[in-house]
């Protein structure tokens, strides 16, 4: 009988703990850990901002609420601070938000996995910058470049770029960043931008003035 009773117990405890795990990080020693020394022979930096920024991040077992994440977009991963150590994260991730500022919501940069459309990948993080009725997303792109410089010869370099998609769902389209492309994706309501446009003043070639455009288009 008292083996039952342990073997009860044991059970008990590892349903305890696998369930308290879904809220914790995986231990170092089973995560990958991450070393930047893979980049020491390129200039700048893989990351969307190089230093931690507190953020939250879903996965398929539950939500990490504080944790200091860095967005390697070169990598397409995100890695996280312990104990001044980096390290993937190895859960599978749905999507995750960086608080540069935890008072400053309108601040806050989200990304999702599994936006589909134009040439993204399914696994690609992908920047929400307004959904509704129309859609506008951001992909942060870093690409290696060469140059040849005078003793030192060629040298490698982070460059920074972005591609912008819009669209409803799962008809999403690669844009440009100017009034006429953004301008096709709604014109059923053509009149009623356009005087916003005009009362808001909006240059439709700056990302903050397409989100208000959009923003608008969804509200009406």
């Amino acid at each position: 009988m008292k083996k039952y009773i342990c073997l009860f117990g044991v059970l008990g405890f590892l349903s305890f703990a696998q369930a308290q795990n879904v809220y914790s990080l995986q231990d170092p020693v089973t995560s990958r850990s991450f070393s930047t020394s893979k980049y020491s022979d390129i200039r700048g930096t893989p990351f969307l901002v190089d230093k931690w920024i507190n953020g939250s991040v879903t996965t398929t077992k539950g939500t990490y609420a504080s944790l200091e994440l860095k967005y390697n977009v070169y990598d397409n991963t995100l890695v996280f601070n312990k104990d001044e150590e980096s390290y993937e994260m190895i859960d599978d991730i749905l999507s995750f938000t960086l608080k540069p500022k935890a008072n400053e919501p309108s601040g806050f940069l989200v990304f999702k996995k599994g936006i589909s459309g134009a040439d993204i990948r399914p696994g690609q993080f992908v920047q929400v910058l307004a959904e509704g009725n129309i859609n506008l997303y951001k992909l942060p792109v870093k690409q290696v470049s060469e140059m040849s410089e005078v003793n030192a010869g060629v040298v490698q370099t982070f460059t920074n770029n972005a591609k912008y998609y819009i669209g409803k769902t799962g008809q999403l389209h690669f844009i440009k960043m100017n009034k006429e492309e953004v301008l096709n994706a709604m014109q059923d309501k053509q009149s009623q931008i356009e005087s916003f446009i005009r009362e808001k003043k909006l240059s439709l070639r700056k990302e903050g003035d397409v989100i208000d455009l959009i923003t608008y288009y969804n509200s009406l």
